[in-house]
């Protein structure tokens, strides 16, 4: 029993160890460094960064003849950050963190200022991550609360590597969103079913479709058929009312024939041709 309390004890102290921040394991210039780069994310990029949530800076850009950031390259948005704004940053980190700020306002507007025109902060915390430092800011907005994340390089300069704003939904909002995501993953399923169940209700439909296709085409070979024993029957009455014409023809050139030798006294109709015969009323 004695082990088993002193394992215990062991476990729950090497637990609460290793609960500790990491900001109270820093040392003395460690710590100068967070408070360094606390003061200069709040106090100087959060600032001219919110220029841009605040629409500020489009006013510049108007009255200034300002080239849009989006016509720069990584290396000019660089250098424009530096004489412009005073920052010093990565190309491509500042021009995330400018669409960040700028879509972040869409929603839930501009940041909050005191009287002296400072940014509301709430409790600022700060690590050393690598060879960068973390400044995480929560900020007052129009439409709500927002945090401001400014990843600042691990060295003397403080140089501004990327940055983000964005909103912190209370729990109804999170709920809400939750069940709205639900919500519609559940009607893409169903509207996916319904659509597998009509693609599979039209394997019944196709079969009737083909066989009344294949029982029209039919019947109108059949008729074709028909329509051409027809004309084969009335080609041969045609040809055999001629065959008879031609025959009864023949009879009466005889018998005229014959009618004129009798008359004439001669004995044989050699001599007589009968060109054409012609009726009379």
């Amino acid at each position: 029993m004695k082990k088993f309390i002193v394992f215990m004890a062991a476990a729950l102290c090497v637990f609460g160890l290793s609960a500790c921040s990491g900001k109270e394991d820093t040392t003395v210039y460690e710590s100068q460094k967070l408070a360094k780069a606390e003061s200069r994310a709040v106090n100087d990029i959060l600032p001219r960064l919110g220029y841009f949530s605040d629409g500020v800076f489009d006013a510049y850009e108007a009255d200034n003849g300002v080239i849009p950031w989006d016509e720069y390259t990584m290396d000019e948005v660089e250098e424009a950050a530096l004489e412009i704004l005073g920052i010093q940053a990565d190309g491509y980190g500042f021009y995330n963190a400018r669409q960040s700020f700028m879509s972040a306002a869409e929603s839930i507007g501009k940041m909050k200022k005191n009287v002296d025109g400072s940014i509301v902060v709430g409790e600022i915390d700060s690590y050393i991550d690598g060879q960068q430092i973390v400044v995480s800011v929560p900020v007052e907005c129009e439409n709500g609360k927002a945090n401001a994340e400014i990843i600042l390089s691990n060295d003397m300069f403080l140089k501004l590597e990327s940055a983000s704003l964005t909103e912190n939904y209370s729990m109804s909002q999170k709920m809400g969103k939750a069940g709205l995501n639900t919500l519609l993953g559940m009607g893409t399923v169903f509207i996916v079913l319904i659509l597998i169940s009509l693609l599979i209700s039209l394997f019944g439909i196709i079969p009737k479709i083909q066989k009344a296709s294949a029982e029209k085409k039919a019947q109108k070979e059949a008729e074709n058929k028909a329509a051409v024993a027809g004309i084969d029957n009335a080609i041969d009455q045609i040809i055999a009312n001629e065959a008879n014409n031609e025959a009864d023809d023949t009879e009466l050139v005889a018998v005229i024939a014959a009618a004129i030798a009798a008359y004439e006294g001669s004995g044989s109709t050699d001599g007589y041709i009968v060109r054409s015969i012609r009726r009379r009323r």
